[in-house]
C-alpha cells in the first residue's frame, strides 16, 4: 500500500519537536514533509523532507511569497498550523477544487504572552468561520473539543495530539531531594519576581526552606542577580543561567521535590512531569493548554494568590513526602499519557480520518 504524502506547515522546526516529528515520519503509512518559515533547514537526523518557505509582515498579518495552494496540491494531507494572522494558510480550506485534505492543528484558542488562555474571544468568529473550512481540526488539549462541539462543530472531527516533550532519564532518583526549581527565560510576564518575593516571604519565621535553583537566561537576569545580593539571599537562591542540554537539567530535575513557574505553564510542564517533579503555577499562568494536564493536589498544584504559594514553599519542607508522592504520580501520568507517541497518536487519528484508511 502507498504512503499518505503528509506536507506539515509550521512557523519553524523548533527542537522540542524534532523527535515528533521524527516519529511520524517513521510511520510506514507516512510520507511527511515539513514546510516552515525559519531561515534554514534543521540539522541532524531526519526521517521527513523539508522545505523552507518565506512571508512578509504587514501590519499584524504574514503573507506568503511561495505559490502556498499550488505546494498544497501536491500531497494528499495538509497539516497547517492554525494561526489567523497567516490568512493564505486560513484560505486552504475554502479554495474550490482542493486536492488535499486539510487538517488545522493548534491550540484552538487565543494564547500568548500578552493573553491569557482562550481570554479574547472576540475573534472566535473569525476562527470558526476559517476553522469549518478544514477536514478535521487537532488541538493540544481536549479544552477546545469542548467549546468547538458547543458550537456546532461536529465531535467526529476534532481531534487531541496532546503537546508533550521527549524526556529521556538516565540518572538513578536521588533519594534525598533538597531543592525547588525555577526554568525558563526571564522575563517579568513569567512571574519570577512573584516566585522571589513568596519565597523571601516563606523564609520568615522558619528554620530553613529547601534551595531555589534558577535556571534561565534573559532580560531579567542582571536585575535578579541584585534582588538576591540585596535581600541577602545569595546562600539560599542560585542562578545558574541558560542551560540547554537535556542531561545536564537532569540533575536539577533529579533533586527538585517541585518546579515553579507562577504565570507560565507551558511545555515545562510536561519536562518536569516526565522527570517526576510537581509543577506549581497560578490557576490564570499563561499555557496554551498544557496547564490542564496537572490535577491539582494529586500530580501538581495550581494556586490562586501569591498567599497560597508562600503556604506552598513551606509546607513542601514541612511535608515533603506530600509533594515526592505528588512527583510519581506526575511520572506515571507522563509514562500513561503524554509520552511523544502520544502525540503521533493524535496525529495519525486525525490522518487516518480525513482520508479514510
Amino acid at each position: 500500500m502507498s504512503k499518505i504524502r503528509v506536507l506539515l506547515i509550521q512557523n519553524y522546526i523548533a527542537h522540542y519537536n524534532l523527535p515528533i516529528y521524527n516519529l511520524l515520519g517513521d510511520h510506514s503509512d507516512i510520507d511527511l514533509t515539513i514546510a516552515h518559515f525559519g531561515k534554514n533547514k534543521s540539522s541532524g537526523i531526519q526521517n521527513f523532507k523539508e522545505q523552507i518557505l518565506h512571508y512578509r509582515k504587514i501590519g499584524p498579518v504574514y503573507f506568503i511569497d511561495d505559490r502556498i495552494f499550488e505546494i498544497a496540491d501536491k500531497y494528499e494531507v495538509v497539516i497547517a498550523m492554525s494561526d489567523i494572522h497567516f490568512i493564505q494558510l486560513m484560505m486552504l480550506g475554502r479554495k474550490r477544487k482542493r486536492h488535499y485534505k486539510l487538517i488545522y492543528w493548534g491550540i484552538g484558542v487565543s494564547a500568548s504572552y500578552k493573553n491569557k488562555f482562550d481570554d479574547k474571544k472576540k475573534w472566535d468568529f473569525l476562527r470558526y468561520f476559517f476553522m469549518r473550512g478544514a477536514d478535521a481540526l487537532l488541538f493540544y488539549s481536549d479544552y477546545p473539543v469542548v467549546k468547538y462541539t458547543k458550537n456546532g462543530f461536529l465531535k467526529e472531527k476534532l481531534f487531541v495530539a496532546p503537546n508533550t516533550v521527549v524526556v529521556d532519564r538516565t540518572l538513578p532518583q536521588e533519594s534525598n531531594k533538597n531543592s525547588i526549581l525555577f526554568i525558563g527565560t526571564l522575563y517579568k510576564e513569567k512571574g519570577i519576581y512573584e516566585l522571589l518575593e513568596a519565597y523571601k516571604k516563606a523564609l520568615v519565621g522558619v528554620d530553613r526552606l529547601p534551595k531555589l535553583d534558577i535556571i534561565g537566561d534573559g532580560d531579567e537576569f542582571n536585575n535578579i542577580v541584585s534582588w538576591i545580593k540585596k535581600n541577602n539571599l545569595s546562600d539560599n537562591i542560585i542562578l545558574h543561567g541558560a542551560i540547554y542540554n537535556d542531561h545536564e537539567l537532569e540533575f536539577f530535575f533529579n533533586r527538585s521535590i517541585a518546579t515553579v513557574s507562577p504565570n507560565q505553564a507551558g511545555l515545562s510542564v510536561l519536562k518536569s512531569m516526565g522527570f517526576g517533579v510537581l509543577f506549581i503555577t497560578r490557576f490564570d499562568s499563561i499555557t496554551g493548554g498544557e496547564r490542564f494536564n496537572i490535577v491539582n493536589n494529586e500530580s501538581g498544584i495550581i494556586y490562586n494568590n501569591e498567599s497560597e504559594l508562600i503556604n506552598v514553599l513551606r509546607d513542601i519542607e514541612i511535608n515533603k513526602s506530600k509533594y515526592e508522592l505528588m512527583g510519581k504520580n506526575a511520572a506515571d501520568f507522563y509514562q500513561r499519557s503524554r509520552l511523544p507517541e502520544h502525540m503521533v497518536k493524535g496525529f495519525l487519528d486525525a490522518i487516518y480520518y480525513v482520508t479514510k484508511k
